[in-house]
């Protein structure tokens, strides 16, 4: 190309010239870059992180460490090996499609049972106790074939599927199964990066890290019951995109050593939204049991009414003797702090000399502060002491760097209204308090929106910048978007997106998730339980049972893939499900990816109104916008009818 724009150069010049060039060329290795993604956008300073895909080069699964702006890999596995293929291999066997349809059988696997574990274990794949293993490649063909498997894995099972053909119970069987041993080895990998990074923190990513299920299971088995670790992040596009960050922050923090801030004191209890420990109270000395900030505009009603006139001169002399404490938990927005500690703790508080000091010498004695966004408990650590959780006006203050993941492109009010004008389309201008309200109240009578505010969201998961929205109470729903609207297989679930401070009131989690990688069940009190008639159906006919108060997100095993939605990135998105919250008494709303089978995400104000005038959803609302679909012309809904033909079924 320099020898075409630059004829007259000799050969010296451009010799010296593509030596330049290949001088300010920096390649990562791929697993480097996806630990980069991992942790380095991440909320810590410190963390173990564990990389999970098909392949890079030769690494298919990696283990390392992170350090402020340095990464250390600890241990490989390499190809042939890879869980990541393993997936593929089935999903492939399945009659989905490699490398787009391994979330179908993650989601089509709660309809099976588990009953090909042990054939799995025996013949294709040997674990070991650290997670490690070898798949046997007498059963695949990826190493030398366009195929992923051949007719010895065929003769195991004797059940494969062709694309597009009816779902038979032995394939929910098989998915079902599938799920079961790569959660097995997810946990396992999990408890051995724990182990070799010395980390409390865990990070993920690689396209197995969007096995939102697996991702559950850690969270619940290596935070909630082994207490292994503290905290889990996840890189919301933890497939080969999210490389594209981590090239960029491994170039910067590794390459050119630059340094990397994290807020420590923060960053340590980024997760936790409204956690609250169960047992038995601990003995309490004669301490204040309320400690409000000075600094917050406004005090919580709730604990002002209980705060006794002693505990409110405790309060006033504890906040003089420890102001550092004060000054941090205004900081962070924590409007007030529920404590229950002894004496030993306050007489070593009185010689911090930090807010990152007094955070570093609680979590050294035992002691870890919980509640972000709600109210700060500190409670002891062998989970003995029970702390009463109020919700305050503040809501959690994500603290990783990926910005809610919403890196897109966004559209201005007056290329919005440039576009539809262009299309000759029907629409109404609304300051946003009506368009909230209005589109509440459209979810409220069943009608599905397609909802287009802000910066396209970066990841494979809509995050309420390019969604399609629907009311999660309403029976039908699930079936309704499958069908009529994303044009796909009617088995697969939708997620629920809940704001910030309700997770833990809907879902059976105290850990956000912003990103819906996390999957958790719904609260046992807000489901149904099953008639022994329904307990006795079998695959797709228990897909319209109805299970819970939101049927519409609730998958047949009770789970629910979460989203936590947060003010402090979303603030319109916010303000909608809180509309509709004070108009249906529900903080949740059914959320699926703007699109339609086979189609990327829509990102500008022509793809949405094409999808929108595609499918039959019933209203579009598109920054200040709002258009009805009985309003539109009608040459429009023949013009974009044929949508769903225009891309190749994933």
């Amino acid at each position: 190309m320099y020898k075409r724009l630059y004829p007259q150069k000799c050969k010296q010049e451009i010799k010296a010239f593509k030596q330049k060039v290949l001088n300010n060329l920096y390649f990562s290795e791929h697993h480097l870059s996806h630990c980069s993604s991992a942790f380095f956008p991440s909320p810590f300073s410190n963390a173990g992180i564990l990389t999970l895909d098909g392949i890079g080069e030769w690494a298919t699964t990696t283990i390392a460490k992170g350090q402020d702006n340095h990464i250390e890999i600890l241990q490989e596995l390499h190809f042939p090996h890879s869980l990541g293929l393993l997936y593929s291999a089935f999903t492939y066997y399945l009659g989905f499609k490699v490398n787009s349809g391994e979330y179908k059988v993650m989601g089509l696997a709660p309809y099976g049972e588990p009953k090909f574990v042990d054939i799995i274990k025996m013949h294709l794949i040997d674990i070991k106790p650290d997670g490690s293993f070898s798949l046997n490649m007498k059963y695949f063909s990826y190493t030398y074939g366009l195929r992923m498997t051949n007719a010895k894995f065929d003769s195991l099972f004797k059940a494969q599927r062709s694309p597009e053909s009816k779902l038979e119970q032995i394939h929910m069987d098989i998915a079902a199964s599938l799920q079961v041993v790569t959660e097995e080895i997810m946990i396992a990998l999990a408890r051995t990066t724990a182990r070799l990074s010395g980390s409390r923190n865990l990070v993920l990513s690689g396209g197995v890290a969007l096995n939102c299920v697996g991702n559950g299971k850690i969270y619940q088995q290596l935070i909630k019951e082994e207490k292994l670790l503290d905290h889990i992040w996840i890189q919301p596009a933890s497939g080969d995109a999210g490389s594209a960050v981590g090239c960029a922050l491994a170039f910067y923090h590794i390459e050119c050593q630059q340094p990397r801030i994290v807020d420590s004191s923060l960053g340590e209890q980024c997760g936790s939204v409204a956690k609250i420990v169960k047992g038995t109270t601990a003995k309490v000395a004669n301490l204040p049991q309320f400690l409000q900030s000075s600094h917050s505009p406004t005090a919580n009603p709730r604990i002002r009414e209980e705060k006794s006139q002693a505990g409110r001169e405790n309060a006033d002399s504890l906040e003089s003797t420890f102001p550092s404490l004060r000054d941090t938990a205004s900081a962070v927005g924590w409007q007030s702090i529920s404590a229950q500690v002894d004496s030993r703790i306050c007489e070593n508080a009185k010689n911090l000399a930090t807010p990152q000091a007094e955070a570093v010498e609680m979590r050294n004695r035992g002691f870890q502060a919980i509640g972000k966004g709600a109210t700060l408990a500190v409670v002891t650590a062998d989970n003995r002491a029970e702390s009463a959780i109020y919700r305050s006006n503040a809501t959690p203050t994500l603290q990783d760097s990926m910005q809610g993941s919403y890196l897109g492109l966004s559209y201005s009010n007056a290329e919005v209204q440039t576009t539809l004008d262009s299309l000759n389309a029907v629409y109404e201008r609304h300051s946003f308090d009506t368009i909230k309200h209005l589109t509440a109240k459209a979810l409220t009578q069943g009608q599905v929106v397609g909802w287009h505010q802000g910066r396209c969201e970066f990841g494979p998961r809509a995050l309420g910048a390019r969604s399609i929205l629907g009311d999660p109470r309403n029976t039908t729903m699930q079936k309704t978007m499958n069908l009529k609207i994303k044009y796909r297989e009617s088995f697969r679930p939708f997620a629920p997106s809940v704001l910030d401070f309700a997770i833990n009131e809907w879902f059976e989690c105290d850990y956000i998730s912003p990103y819906m990688l996390l999957v958790a069940p719904v609260k046992k009190e807000k489901c149904y339980p099953l008639t022994q008639e329904q307990k006795e159906l079998f695959g797709i006919d228990k897909l319209n049972i109805v299970r819970s108060e939101i049927p519409s997100v609730t998958h047949i095993d009770y789970s629910a893939r979460i989203q936590s939605v947060h003010k402090g990135t979303n603030p319109r998105y916010y303000a909608l499900i809180e509309e509709f919250y004070k108009l249906s008494g529900v903080p949740v709303l059914v959320n699926t990816s703007f699109n339609v089978r086979g189609e990327p995400m829509v990102c500008s104000p022509y793809d949405s109104y094409a999808c929108f005038m595609g499918t039959e959803m019933d209203m579009l609302v598109i920054e200040d916008f709002i258009l009805y679909k009985e309003n539109q012309p009608k040459e429009h809904i023949a013009k974009f009818r044929d949508i769903k033909d225009k891309y190749e079924l994933d």
